[in-house]
């Protein structure tokens, strides 16, 4: 059998991997859109795969973000007749995150072919596509072994990383051969808010693995509760300010609001300040997380039961439409606004940034990962001004960011993880869905802890795999195609 790199290779996102079995079989663990491609939405960034759609048998979704789901219905588009295999919760929260992309991807249509001097563009897929895409979802709990067919045996388990993510552990025999892949997905943090703690893929001969934050390490020493209530009062008690929050819909958001009730049900929280949720998507998604509470840690369980609502307390304002969005802008109380999308790119979020980042009373705390490129990137490396839409505005506003809601485990939780799952004399770790530098960083610390056998594929390489070789060679693995 053999793997090819498809996505996520050497950069964060666009997470695909292609595995093909001798007898012609092919699994796709993950279809999803690169960062590029994420902010075009348009044919001319349509997806290039590095197959052919057609002659996939299925595919393997480890959770719902974009970056690991938003082309599916691309795939299908192209000529995928499969079906797609994932946990419950993911199959509720990709269904709202395709449908939210495809409906800015036709917003991006209007405002790009509104200019007659440009080549027309239209969406990377329509919504027969996303339709057929959900038809095709079938689910399937973790730790309950699934019959893929004769030679797979497929087997999801948490990776604490958000709400229904997995790990995906497969046992091939290939005749006498048998042979036992993992792809962790994104791997959880440790101790997170909602989440359990990343179950490690065991026992595994061959180990693809994100590496987000290989050489790098988490900075808040503070508690998710202390870090909120420090920027709430600084921001909104001690001046008449407000608090703006670019947050992931999925994850980010709901920790944010847990966190927040917490700090209300302790009567922590400062009188006189509003909490807004402006993202629809957001909004929709964390009833899917009340739906599913069974999947979270103890605590989270345990509190759902004493109050009834892990994220619904006094003072907190859910925006829905486009008018009390745009309302926001003339409610002059201090208050705290939480809204997407995380790395400030598109979203409602680029609406509150534009409208606050003039602001001296204004704190714009970055919760999360921001890619190279992106707004909220930009914003965090302290340039004097922005521009949105391209109009340029100074930048008066104070920048911050925390990462004490980050999803991703740091290098020391990665390590943490390899070591727990055993893999430090396994036929091979491969390292994807991280830069370069990070990689890097964390192969060398690795190797210097005694671990073999760690490989940073390039973009398109493609690797035999079997039982019988006894670490990565040339000869194991081949020449690049």
């Amino acid at each position: 059998m053999k793997i090819k790199f498809c996505g996520a290779a050497r950069q964060v996102t666009g997470s695909m991997h292609l595995l093909e079995l001798d007898n012609g079989y092919k699994l796709l663990v993950d279809c999803g859109l690169n960062h590029e491609q994420q902010r075009n939405f348009t044919r001319a960034g349509d997806a290039s795969f590095l197959f052919d759609p057609a002659t996939i048998d299925c595919v393997v979704l480890t959770h719902a973000h974009i970056d690991h789901s938003g082309n599916i219905p691309t795939l299908i588009k192209h000529g995928f007749g499969g079906k797609i295999l994932c946990t419950p919760p993911t199959a509720d929260l990709t269904s709202y995150l395709l449908l939210d992309s495809l409906k800015i991807m036709e917003s991006e249509e209007k405002k790009k072919n509104r200019d007659k001097k440009k080549v027309r563009v239209s969406p990377i897929f329509g919504y027969k596509h996303y339709k057929e895409a959900m038809e095709r979802f079938v689910t399937v709990h973790f730790n309950q072994t699934f019959s893929l067919n004769s030679s797979i045996e497929l087997t999801f388990t948490e990776a604490g990383h958000i709400l229904g993510a997995a790990g995906v552990r497969l046992k091939i025999t290939e005749g006498k051969d048998e042979v036992v892949l993992g792809f962790t997905g994104d791997i959880g943090n440790y101790g997170s808010k909602l989440m359990r703690d990343p179950d490690p893929l065991k026992d595994v001969d061959y180990l693809i693995s994100e590496s987000t934050y290989g050489g790098r390490y988490h900075k808040s020493t503070r508690t998710p509760e202390d870090e909120l209530l420090h920027y709430v009062v600084e921001t909104c008690v001690s001046q008449p300010g407000r608090l703006v929050i670019p947050a992931f819909s999925v994850g980010r958001t709901q920790a944010i609001l847990y966190t927040l009730h917490r700090l209300h049900s302790q009567g922590m929280l400062p009188e006189g300040v509003k909490y807004f949720v402006d993202s629809p998507l957001a909004i929709k998604t964390t009833h899917i997380y009340q739906h599913y509470q069974q999947y979270m840690n103890e605590e989270a369980r345990q509190f759902y039961k004493r109050h009834g609502s892990l994220f619904e307390f006094e003072g907190l304002s859910y925006i829905m439409n486009r008018a009390d969005s745009e309302q926001l802008d003339t409610y002059y109380e201090p208050c705290v606004i939480i809204s997407a999308a995380g790395m400030v790119e598109g979203g409602r979020i680029q609406e509150h940034v534009r409208n606050n980042i003039r602001n001296s009373y204004c704190t714009i705390l970055i919760a999360g990962y921001c890619a190279e490129g992106t707004l909220g990137h930009r914003l965090l490396h302290g340039e004097g001004s922005i521009y949105i839409h391209g109009k340029e505005f100074p930048v008066f506003a104070k920048i911050a960011a925390t990462d004490v809601f980050s999803a991703h485990p740091d290098h020391n939780g990665l390590l943490r993880y390899f070591e727990e799952a055993g893999v430090r004399n396994s036929k091979g770790v491969f390292f994807v869905h991280g830069e370069a530098v990070s990689m890097e960083r964390l192969k060398e610390d690795m190797q210097a802890k005694g671990y073999q056998n760690l490989v940073i594929p390039e973009l398109g390489q493609e690797f035999g795999l079997s039982k019988g070789y006894d670490k990565v060679t040339e000869s194991a693995f081949g020449q690049e195609k």
